[in-house]
């Protein structure tokens, strides 16, 4: 009989996430957990995507059906703000300090958040935060919590592997799959992430649906609301689209969720802040600054 234990190996970034969304859904016992999809993916630089221009209608998918606009409103600039940090209108510096502290202490995280966006929508509220490497997103004043967040590394927030960089996609049923404090709750299908100060617009698309982000900040917000008895199917969180575009409609970047492991960024010193880590850092793509 042989007694020896197999070779320890890494659990795969998709279960993860799944074995993740099952904890959550057991320790809350209500409504379905938000399933945020492991990102995998790597921004496209403008270069490298040119040839998508001639193949793909402006603001619409490869493999995706005829969009559904539903438009969120849209700043004119994307860079992030100089001097004493972002500008979060219509929230006083108290409510924006309220936010930032209830959010973070929401994912049991020390440190310090930054606010970049305050959103609502037909969803709800929704605060996107980021430390010096993570991104919290959090929804705020909620039927049960004011403040009920999820964090994800991000390994260097200030450097982006290209114009673009989705740091979170996630899906959450409606609430008329949990408790009944939920029933009128609408489900979605979020991603956000950071831009560079060129990206004018950003275009979602996700199972034949499409909604402008709001850009705001070096960041974006992008969200498409389901009717609250909608049912994430299994893997759908997985299948989102990001595209960013410059002021003239030219198509500066695509975000999937797909893995490549031929790809990587790197910080001036030679640091790895995007992609595969276990690259020669002398093969790598410059990654831009983003503040």
């Amino acid at each position: 009989m042989n007694h020896v234990l197999p070779p320890t190996r890494d659990v795969p970034p998709h279960r993860r996430a799944h074995i993740r969304a099952r904890l959550e859904q057991e320790v809350s016992g209500g409504r379905r957990a938000v399933r945020f999809a492991p990102l995998i993916a790597a921004g496209v630089a403008a270069a490298a995507v040119v040839a998508l221009v001639a193949t793909l209608a402006p603001w619409q998918g490869a493999g995706d059906d005829a969009a559904t606009a539903a438009t969120v409103t849209t700043t004119t600039s994307s860079a992030p703000p100089a001097g004493d940090g972002p500008v979060i209108p219509g929230l006083s510096p108290e409510r924006v300090a309220e936010i930032e502290r209830g959010c973070l202490e929401s994912t049991l995280r020390p440190g310090k958040a930054v606010l970049y966006q305050y959103v609502t929508d037909e969803v709800g509220a929704f605060a996107l935060l980021y430390t010096a490497n993570e991104q919290v997103g959090c929804t705020v004043d909620g039927p049960v919590m004011p403040y009920n967040a999820t964090s994800g590394t991000v390994r260097d927030t200030g450097w982006l592997p290209g114009p673009l960089a989705v740091d979170a996609f996630a899906s959450a049923s409606g609430g008329a799959h949990g408790k009944a404090e939920h029933a009128g709750e609408a489900g979605y299908d979020l991603a956000v992430g950071r831009v560079t100060g060129e990206v004018a617009k950003v275009v979602y698309l996700h199972g034949g649906r499409s909604v402008e982000a709001r850009i705001a900040n070096g960041t974006f917000v992008a969200r498409i609301a389901h009717p609250a008895d909608w049912e994430m199917p299994d893997g759908w969180d997985r299948l989102g689209v990001v595209h960013a575009y410059d002021a003239q409609g030219l198509l500066l970047g695509e975000w999937r969720n797909e893995w490549d492991p031929t790809k990587c960024w790197v910080r001036p010193d030679g640091v790895v802040v995007a992609g595969a880590r276990d690259l020669d850092p002398a093969t790598c793509a410059p990654a831009v600054a983003w503040r």
